[in-house]
């Protein structure tokens, strides 16, 4: 009977364990994981209770201090790309920049070149008969070539009238003169220079320097009191009659 449990036994552990029961069970009655892995290797490899292998923190730490290190140089590598884009683009405008002032000032500068020319002309055949009034419309016609050169920037010159009314948007006054009447107070009294206005806004850039007059009305002197002789006669009578 004994014989025959014990037969029982091994055959239920045999089925167990799927092979020889002599054979699956470790000698020192450990478990059957430490005989899986083999002696020397359980200070190696740790199992958590499933049963599954834990991770290595130390490699885990690794991969990620790797990964991150990687973000690091793309970043740089994208930053240095956008830079570099940057800087063609900047160079870019500058060399449009410089193309459209050429284009802008071309005009300017042809007609003071031309100026120059004709100033210099003038210079080497001025006649010494010249007398002050046609030097004063030689003067003129310069200063009107000046003005068609402002007036290509867009900008117009202002030339007030005398006895026009002062204008503050338009006029600064540099001196006040005295007004010979009440109706000539406020108005311009001598233009000193033109003022200038910008055509595309209509805005005053540089306003006429302009003599203002200015009326001071005269201070009331009060009533001077005359002896009225009707009146004295009428005291010297009413003063003999008292007597009397």
């Amino acid at each position: 009977m004994v014989s025959e449990a014990a037969d029982s036994v091994d055959s239920a552990h045999e089925r167990a364990f799927g092979g020889d029961a002599g054979t699956a069970s470790p000698p020192d009655g450990g478990s059957t994981a430490e005989a899986a892995v083999g002696p020397g290797q359980h200070d190696r490899v740790e199992l958590d209770p499933t049963g599954r292998e834990e991770p290595d923190p130390v490699a885990a730490l690794a991969g990620s201090v790797g990964e991150l290190a990687e973000q690091v140089r793309a970043h740089h590598v994208r930053a240095q790309a956008r830079e570099r884009v940057i800087d063609q683009l900047h160079a870019e405008v500058e060399r449009l920049r410089v193309g459209e002032q050429g284009l802008l000032l071309r005009p300017i500068v042809t007609d003071l070149q031309r100026l120059r020319a004709e100033l210099l002309h003038q210079a080497r055949t001025l006649s010494p008969q010249l007398d002050r009034q046609q030097a004063a419309s030689l003067l003129e016609s310069f200063a009107l070539s000046v003005e068609l050169t402002l007036e290509r920037c867009g900008s117009v010159p202002i030339r007030p009238l005398a006895g026009a009314p002062f204008s503050v948007r338009e006029h600064r006054a540099v001196k006040l003169v005295e007004a010979a009447s009440p109706e000539e107070d406020g108005t311009i009294a001598a233009v000193v220079a033109d003022g200038y206005l910008e055509t595309s806004t209509d805005r005053v850039t540089v306003p006429a320097r302009v003599h203002v007059r200015r009326w001071t009305p005269l201070e009331e002197s009060p009533p001077v009191e005359t002896a009225d002789p009707n009146r004295s006669e009428q005291s010297e009578q009413q003063e003999s009659d008292a007597d009397v």
